[in-house]
């Protein structure tokens, strides 16, 4: 059963990341991003105040790419970074108010999508499904 259970989570997993969904929600949400600086804004949005090292870490993608992503999502007026306070040599990202609008925007899109995906789930399916769901990343977490 937990194998099943982790291939489900797979399928899940590859489904979400797959960069023609990126580019549909993009378009769903009328924002102007590319699918690898959506990806980096997301993880922004999740860990914010966070560092390009903690972002990298999240994503499994080396620093230097991560790095250059912040540079256009700051360059974009998306994000404001600054010197850590405890080491100068890191660079924490945050997002402005244009990028708060923007994420709005996507989150707005984002819950049409699985209003639209949920459609015929009961609100007890709905609360069942997230109270499984979180107490699996519990789970999970604890023994990471």
């Amino acid at each position: 059963m937990e194998n099943e259970i982790f291939k489900a989570l797979l399928d899940l997993v590859s489904l979400l990341n797959r960069p023609d969904r990126d580019k549909k929600m993009i378009a769903n949400a009328g924002v102007n991003l590319e699918a690898a600086t959506f990806r980096v804004f997301g993880g922004v949005v999740h860990l914010q105040p966070t560092s390009v090292g903690d972002l990298a870490a999240m994503m499994g993608k080396n620093y230097s790419s991560v790095s250059r992503q912040i540079d256009k999502l700051e360059a974009a007026g998306l994000v404001h970074t600054y010197a850590s306070s405890a080491d100068s040599r890191i660079r924490i990202s945050e997002l402005t108010p244009y990028g708060e609008d923007v994420h709005a925007k996507i989150s707005h899109a984002r819950e049409r999508i699985m209003q639209e995906a949920l459609s015929d789930w009961s609100q007890e399916d709905r609360q069942e499904l997230l109270s499984k769901l979180r107490r699996l990343f519990d789970s999970l977490y604890k023994i990471d």
